[in-house]
Parts: structure tokens; sequence; C-alpha cells
């Protein structure tokens, strides 16, 4: 599937109240490597990640951890939804792709954390079990773009569960 088609679908799994806020995107640089290329992840306009390849390499070279595992919580820098480096363009692909042919719960079940992300954008993720998620083991991508949710569906982030 091309990547204008994934993208869509995609964005068109969003609840209604963040369709125009948020947005994925990627790129090739034209330098004619496909090494040159990065995608991001943007709201209200504003890049709140990014998946470049080249800091990926940068960070793990060819000795990528599984994605669930590329940045411990002790070494995160606190407030960044990603860690330069922590993903890479074809991690955003290939995890959109996984995400369009997943059901929900499969969706958050998993252990990748830009499926899950996905997963609480999602329509079919309700207000309920928005209230009750447990937040305490999420990945900080995760937990920016729950809060989102939680503001745009007028839920109060208090009310999350820590437990």
């Amino acid at each position: 599937m091309k990547w204008s088609k994934l993208k869509q679908t995609v964005e068109q799994k969003f609840a209604d109240c963040l369709k125009k806020r948020v947005r994925i995107y990627a790129t090739r640089y034209t330098t004619g490597s496909y090494f040159m290329v990065r995608g991001w992840i943007t709201v209200d306009g504003k890049e709140i990640a990014s998946f470049s390849t080249p800091d990926n390499y940068g960070k793990f070279g060819w000795n990528t951890p599984d994605i669930s595992e590329r940045i411990p919580q002790e070494n995160r820098t606190e407030g960044a939804a990603v860690e330069k480096g922590e993903f890479s363009r074809s991690d955003l692909i290939n995890s959109c792709r996984d995400f369009i042919k997943m059901n929900i719960d499969d969706a958050f079940e998993s252990d990748n954390p830009i499926i899950k992300a996905l997963a609480v954008l999602d329509k079919r993720f309700g207000k309920r079990r928005l209230r009750n998620i447990n937040t305490e083991s999420l990945h900080p991508l995760v937990l920016t773009l729950l809060y989102l949710r939680m503001e745009c569906e007028g839920i109060s982030v208090n009310r999350i569960s820590e437990t």
C-alpha cells in the first residue's frame, strides 16, 4: 500500500475530535538515498515525535533492539514523547501497516509503543476505557497521545487510574 493511502487509512480511524489535530507524515529527502528518510507526528501543527532513520542508525547501528526495548525508562528525557533516534521511519510505517490490520484490543495490548499510541487515538477505543487505563508503565509517546485524546474528549486527566 502506498504511504498516502496508508496515512489516510490510519488517520481516518482517529476519534472525530482529533481528525484535524493529529497528523502522521513520512518523507524521503532528495539525496537519492533510501537511508535519508524520516517520519513524524504532529499535534496542531507542532512536531511531537520524530522517526528518523539516520538518527536511529546513529544510536543503535545495525544492532537495533526490539522496538519495545529501545530506551530504558531511567535514560529518558523528561517531557519528550520519543528520544532522538529511538525509532526509524520504517518503524513508523510498519507499525501503521500492522495497526490497520488489528482489532483495537490487540492494538492496545501490543508491545509496540507506536501501535499502542495509535490505538489510544482510535475512535474504537471508548471513553470508559480511556478513563480506566493504568498509566504506570506506558511509553511516553502513548502517554502524550492519551492525554491529548482525554483532553479532546473532555475527560479529566486526574480520573486516570494510576494503579
